[in-house]
Formats: structure tokens, C-alpha cells, sequence
């Protein structure tokens, strides 16, 4: 990995981290707001990872696509923010929040798919 590649990846990854910071302060007010905050953020960042994943995002160099789609993506999302939340919760709260979670990831990553190769295909034409 070069220089430039590794500086990409930790701008991304500081961005994403006050991304999600932001939705988790965002929600601070509201019941569950943790958990809103991270169901939001993790299916938008599947979404977003799977779009970029599949339109390839041609005009950027390889760098700053590892900037996005690891950086950024990497650490916007997170794993053990649902470990946590499913494992703190009442058993009924923390496996129904694990299932929401799945389908909700699955759907967004189905979606930004589609998205990205329609896109991909618009900008080939």
C-alpha cells in the first residue's frame, strides 16, 4: 500500500467516524436513539458501499476509492456496535434488532447494487 493510499484511508476513516458520531448525536434525544443511530448509519453504509462497489467509480484513481470505499465505509459502519447492542439488550430487543439489522443491510447492499450498475451503465452510454 502506498503513501497516498494509507493518508486516503485514514481521511476517510476520520471522516466516517464523525459521520457516525454526528447520527449518534443526532439521535441522542430521541428513545433507542443509540439504536436508531447505528441501524441508520450501518444500512445507509452498506448502501453507499455497495453502490460504489458496483459503479467502480471509473474517473477516481485507486487511492482515493480506497479512501471511499474503505475509509470512509470501514468506519462509518461497524460490527460491534450491533454485537453490543444484541448481546445488552433484553434477549426479545437484541435479537430482533439483529434480524432489522441483517434485513435491512441485505436490502441496502441489494439497492446500492442495482443503483451502481444502473449508474455505471448511464455513464458508459
Amino acid at each position: 500500500m502506498r503513501l497516498r493510499e494509507i493518508v486516503a484511508v485514514a481521511l476517510g476513516g476520520g471522516l466516517g467516524t464523525l459521520a457516525r458520531i454526528g447520527a449518534l448525536e443526532a439521535t441522542a434525544h430521541l428513545p433507542q436513539g443509540d439504536m436508531i443511530a447505528t441501524l441508520a448509519a450501518n444500512t445507509l453504509g452498506a448502501l453507499g458501499l455497495a453502490f460504489v462497489l458496483a459503479r467502480g467509480l471509473p474517473e477516481f484513481p485507486p487511492w482515493l476509492h480506497s479512501g471511499i470505499a474503505v475509509g470512509f465505509f470501514g468506519s462509518y459502519t461497524t460490527f460491534s456496535a450491533i454485537a453490543l447492542i444484541a448481546v445488552t439488550e433484553v434477549m426479545a430487543w437484541g435479537w430482533g434488532y439483529l434480524a432489522v439489522t441483517l434485513v435491512a443491510g441485505i436490502g441496502a447492499v441489494l439497492a446500492g447494487r442495482a443503483l451502481g450498475v444502473a449508474a455505471r451503465g448511464r455513464t458508459r452510454s
